[in-house]
């Protein structure tokens, strides 16, 4: 059982432990740079520099309180749907940093196809992320996050998302259950709930998903945006994942709850270990 929130990283390190111990999880998610990982005037933020002590002291801190695994998400602004890209680079800069900062996935947003024919997107992402593993040395795996199907979004179809996560070994799925929602597949209930369950089986396959994201929206069903809110204060609500997070395939991924204030910590911490009672 792995539970836990994904945290600001604003400030130094010793901020970090400290709001990873504040929300009780033992799994933790930050950004690599920022939400967008660029500032107004379009340069790229830079990467959080650390001393060697400090890392140190950070790592044994994980050991000691057996927070795993630590996930470390992309900015969304990335985009690999273009053959070249300086955002390759980025990324290659990125897992050296989840390295050091004992990160064992790397969760990924692959872009927009936007004027490119789909097909052409796809092939360019996989071959991009192909470069970027090539080119670093790096343990764990990166993670493609599914979409809702804004726009031109890639991987915002169980299809896209499937073929994404397919072509090599250390590339699977992180599965978020709101844009899931967003996107058109409701889980409300028992029935729409077993439903999915077995779609995402047919079409994707349990396997390829190491980690689950759980969101509330503002949203209706099959609004293909994602307007995120405090899981308990949207459509979805506790109520909404009360079925499809009871199913055993489900309970055995890594759950990370996103957009969450520190207010909302302890009532997310009992609503998702209810589970596993």
């Amino acid at each position: 059982m792995r539970i836990g929130f994904h945290i600001p990283f604003s400030g130094n390190i010793n901020k970090l432990e400290e709001r990873v111990r504040i929300s009780r999880g033992n799994t933790f998610q930050f950004y690599a740079r920022s939400l967008r990982g660029r500032k107004s005037n379009g340069e790229m933020v830079r990467l959080q520099k650390m001393n060697e002590k400090k890392l140190n002291e950070y790592r044994s801190f994980l050991t000691k309180r057996n927070i795993q695994p630590v996930i470390l998400h992309a900015p969304y602004s990335y985009n690999l749907a273009h053959d070249v890209t300086d955002d390759v680079s980025y990324i290659q800069e990125d897992l050296m940093f989840a390295s050091k900062m004992n990160a064992e996935f790397y969760v990924l947003h692959t872009g927009y196809f936007k004027k490119l024919h789909p097909f052409i997107a796809l092939e360019n992402a996989k071959q991009n992320l192909k470069k970027v593993l090539k080119s670093v040395y790096w343990e764990g795996d990166i993670l493609i996050k599914n979409m809702s199907g804004a726009g031109t979004e890639m991987a915002s179809t169980l299809e896209e998302w499937n073929e994404l996560i397919s072509f090599h070994p250390n590339i699977k799925g992180a599965l978020d259950l709101g844009r899931l929602y967003d996107g058109g597949m409701e889980f409300h209930t028992k029935e729409t709930a077993d439903t999915c369950i077995k779609e995402i089986e047919e079409k994707v396959g349990w396997e390829k998903i190491k980690l689950i994201y759980i969101n509330d929206s503002i949203r209706k069903a099959g609004d293909k945006k994602n307007k995120f809110v405090p899981l308990g204060e949207g459509v979805i609500n506790y109520q909404g994942y009360q079925h499809i997070l009871s199913h055993e395939v489900v309970k055995e991924k890594i759950w990370i709850v996103e957009n969450q204030e520190v207010e909302h910590y302890d009532k997310t911490i009992e609503f998702v270990l209810s589970f596993y009672e």
